[in-house]
């Protein structure tokens, strides 16, 4: 118990008051050490895709329900940009006629002068080729079924 004095007025206050030590508990997890996000960032070297790792600096992925709840709201230039732009776009060469995808190859002309650029080998031509956005991982896929011997035929015209 001991005597104190108000502050404002410098009167010693009349009653007797406790004073006592006390402490308080400071948390451990904080909630801004918990906060992940980035704007850019490694990506994993073979699928494009951002690595998961905190301590790599990887971002957050986005799951199904997220994607779900942003198509609900009506937000699919906000999904598409997340999604695609954002996080593997890529692109690849496809030919109109045949519909398979173009080689970007060197190849050498008639005349002794070599030629690097999208050139489709069934028609033997560059003049029908078009470019077209895909996700880094659709284009492994592709990749890997070309290696297994499976030709997969890409709808380029707009419905």
């Amino acid at each position: 118990m001991e005597r104190v004095y108000n502050g404002r007025t410098g009167k010693m206050v009349r009653s007797l008051k406790f004073m006592g030590l006390t402490f308080y508990q400071h948390p451990v997890h904080m909630a801004e050490d918990k906060v992940k996000f980035r704007n850019t960032g490694p990506v994993h070297p073979l699928t494009q895709q951002l690595v998961a790792d905190r301590k790599r600096f990887g971002g957050i992925k986005f799951g199904e329900t997220e994607r779900d709840c942003l198509i609900a709201h009506g937000a699919s230039a906000n999904l598409h940009e997340r999604l695609f732009t954002l996080s593997d776009s890529s692109q690849v060469h496809v030919c109109r006629k045949y519909k398979n995808v173009a080689s970007v190859i060197q190849r050498s002309m008639g005349n002794g002068r070599k030629v690097r650029g999208p050139y489709c080998r069934l028609c033997e031509t560059e003049g029908d080729i078009v470019k077209v956005a895909v996700p880094y991982g659709a284009k492994l896929l592709c990749q890997e079924l070309f290696s297994m011997g499976i030709c997969l035929k890409f709808e380029t015209e707009l419905c």
